[in-house]
This record gives C-alpha cells, sequence and structure tokens, in this order.
C-alpha cells in the first residue's frame, strides 16, 4: 500500500515552493523551510535526495540556493515521491508463494498512474481548492 511519510511529504512541499519562484531566481534552504514550516536539518537530507535524483540544482555561495532542474511541468509527483520514498507501493512478499504477485504488480501500476500529475498541476489544484475555502469567525 502506498503510505507517503513526513520525508515525502515535505519533499513534495519544497518542490512546490520552488515551483512557485521563477526559475531563475535560486532559494535558500532557511526560505524554503519558512515557506514549508520544514525543520531545516530534514529540509537538507530531503534536499540531497531529491539533487541526486536530478530534481533540484544547487549553487553555493552566499548567493546560492536551490531551484527546479526541469520545468514543472516535465516533473511528475510519482517521480518526486520516488525519489523519497523507498519502493512506492510495494510490499514484502512475506510467503514463499507467490498467488499475490500479479495483484502487487497491479497495484504498483495503478499508483503509478494516479501521482503521474505534473508538479504544475498539483500546483494548479492547490491553488483551485484554496479558493474554495471560507473562514467563518
Amino acid at each position: 500500500m502506498a503510505i507517503i511519510s513526513t520525508k515525502g511529504a515535505y519533499g513534495l512541499t519544497a518542490i512546490i515552493i520552488l515551483a512557485k519562484e521563477d526559475n531563475a531566481k535560486l532559494l535558500q534552504i532557511k526560505d524554503i523551510a519558512a515557506k514549508g514550516d520544514i525543520p531545516q536539518n530534514y529540509l537538507e537530507q530531503i534536499l540531497v535526495l531529491l539533487k541526486k535524483s536530478g530534481l533540484v540544482e544547487s549553487v553555493r555561495g552566499a548567493n546560492g540556493g536551490y531551484k527546479l532542474s526541469r520545468d514543472k511541468n516535465n516533473i511528475s509527483v510519482y517521480e518526486v515521491l520516488n525519489s523519497l520514498e523507498c519502493c512506492m507501493a510495494q510490499t514484502d512478499n512475506k510467503s514463499n508463494d507467490n498467488m499475490l504477485q500479479a495483484f502487487w504488480e497491479d497495484t504498483q501500476e495503478k499508483v503509478k498512474e494516479i501521482f503521474q500529475l505534473s508538479i504544475k498541476e498539483l500546483e494548479e489544484f492547490l491553488e483551485k481548492d484554496s479558493k474554495n475555502i471560507t473562514y467563518h469567525i
């Protein structure tokens, strides 16, 4: 079953924050952490994994920071989560019997399909959803 950990949720949040910025602008870890309410030390570890996966780039120095390595239309939610979560939707087959193997493979493909939306599509969904929120005092 696909369970998204805090690492996956924080990583996706960081990617969305970077996607909202002009791709020429670099964001420092402290700024991403503040905008996403993510512990800075944990975010550093997550960004290392996202960089190894080729989803973000970094520049060192006083004016350095992070940015997306590709256009947000070309990065899927699945790529982000799969780079941070171990084996999305896979389960340990504890028995020697492979009767359920076809079921688990089908489940894996369906999870992949669900998360294939791009970061841009996710961003649009979140914006639309936030417009539907009403506050009562």
